[in-house]
């Protein structure tokens, strides 16, 4: 199948389906066959979860412009062995993207000055990561504390379905202990990701009497999606998950997002046909005919949609507020996953989340030990030594490049300069650890 094609077929069907409420979108062509997994449901969340990746379209320079004067000591905001870089993406006839390496405490204090929301990417299998997240945390609460910032600081969790919310609260509220809430919010069965790495944030959240919001679609609506796309999920539910429908609809017809699909959401598909996962909803329910790519793109970037916006309506109840979303790397990459959708939501909603700090951003990006699998195309970089580390973040792609409007993606014109309409900055912010 050719996916630049495919996905700009699907991208069509949903915006007619979008714009106009039609019962009918149009089909692909499914006929896909693979084996059987033994569990399906839980197959394809472990599968969707581990990020599959964008292709590489440009190096990246490292400069080390790490301050040495501070007199500070940055270990006790974050652990010293700690490697922060701001990602400096390059739209130029160059096309250099750097990384520039940062003092923790500067990091810290920047985003802690910050309203809106902190996108944590991690890799839900990592303890390292998972230890990060909640040192970062706990030190921007104590710094926005210090600061005498008084305004709320909570944890989006893509690990929680939108459903369990009050299992959540009460948690907070000390109604119910740790392990109540593993059992309420059907963990095990849901995220299947080991909850002892998280449970230390879900400590942190309890101590600090911080807010814990559920971010991710029921599973029981995504496989409606899956099964009959959007028609599949009767429009109340929908609102839930959707609070910007034309926006929504917008952003779907970009050529940078369009880009951001071929790039990141058809290499995952393919591999979902390759494994033989596309014959089984989120839910586990064996279908009629295998998922179609179409299918497939709507369920991902209601996923998507849905975190960004229940984000952004926390923090616009929340004036100045600040929402930490730990969510799959594979959602924050390249800025169009949650990120951008979260940028365009607060702009369309004309909520202003940078209170009176002019530049401060209102969705940032942060990946947590990126690799140069994470940057790739699937498939394409797992024999190449070291591909699976992330003690080298000067070789994974920094930025993804894309077309202005009317230039023909298979012309020789796409190679000029004066043809590029922007680039993706792989993260706002990449940590090591």
């Amino acid at each position: 199948m050719k996916f630049t094609e495919c996905a700009r077929l699907s991208l069509v069907a949903l915006l007619v389906w979008i714009q106009t409420g039609a019962s009918k979108a149009l089909q692909l062509p499914s006929a896909f066959n693979g084996n059987e997994p033994q569990d399906a449901a839980a197959t394809r969340r472990s599968f969707l979860n581990k990020g599959i990746v964008a292709t590489a379209t440009f190096g990246a320079g490292l400069m080390n412009k790490a301050s040495s004067s501070l007199a500070e000591d940055t270990s006790s905001i974050l652990p010293s062995s700690t490697s922060l870089y701001n990602v400096q993406p390059d739209a130029s006839p160059n096309l250099d993207p750097k990384l520039e390496r940062m003092d923790n405490l500067n990091f810290v204090r920047s985003l802690s000055s910050n309203s809106g929301s902190i996108w944590l990417g991690e890799h839900h299998n990592s303890e390292k990561d998972h230890a990060f997240q909640n040192q970062f945390i706990r030190s921007i609460y104590q710094e926005r504390r210090r600061s005498r910032n008084q305004a709320p600081v909570a944890i989006g969790l893509e690990q929680v379905q939108a459903q369990f919310q009050p299992v959540l609260d009460a948690y907070i509220a000390k109604r119910i202990n740790i392990k109540e809430l593993r059992a309420q919010v059907e963990w095990d069965r849901r995220w299947t990701w080991s909850f002892e790495g998280y449970q230390p944030i879900f400590e942190t959240a309890r101590e600090f009497g911080m807010p814990l919001l559920a971010l991710n679609v029921n599973s029981e609506d995504l496989s409606l999606v899956e099964k009959k796309g959007y028609p599949g999920l009767p429009r109340e539910r929908m609102s839930m998950y959707i609070t910007d429908r034309q926006g929504f609809a917008s952003f779907a017809q970009s050529r940078q997002f369009s880009t951001y699909v071929n790039y990141v959401i058809a290499p995952s598909y393919d591999i979902h046909e390759k494994l033989g996962l596309l014959q089984y909803t989120m839910t586990g329910e064996k279908m009629d005919e295998p998922l179609s790519f179409r299918n497939f793109l709507s369920g991902r970037i209601l996923w998507d949609e849905a975190m960004a916006s229940r984000a952004h309506t926390w923090v616009s109840d929340n004036p100045n507020g600040l929402l930490i979303g730990l969510v799959g790397a594979d959602h924050v990459k390249f800025l169009n996953g949650i990120p951008a959708r979260y940028s365009r939501i607060a702009k369309n909603k004309a909520i202003d989340v940078t209170s009176n700090n002019a530049g401060v951003q209102d969705s940032v990006a942060v990946i947590i030990n990126p690799t140069l699998i994470d940057s790739r195309p699937s498939g394409s970089v797992v024999n190449v030594d070291g591909s699976d580390s992330s003690q080298t973040p000067d070789r994974i792609t920094l930025q993804l490049r894309y077309l202005k409007d009317g230039v023909d993606a298979s012309s020789e014109a796409r190679r000029l300069p004066e043809s590029t309409g922007g680039v993706m900055p792989f993260a706002n912010y990449i940590v090591v650890t």
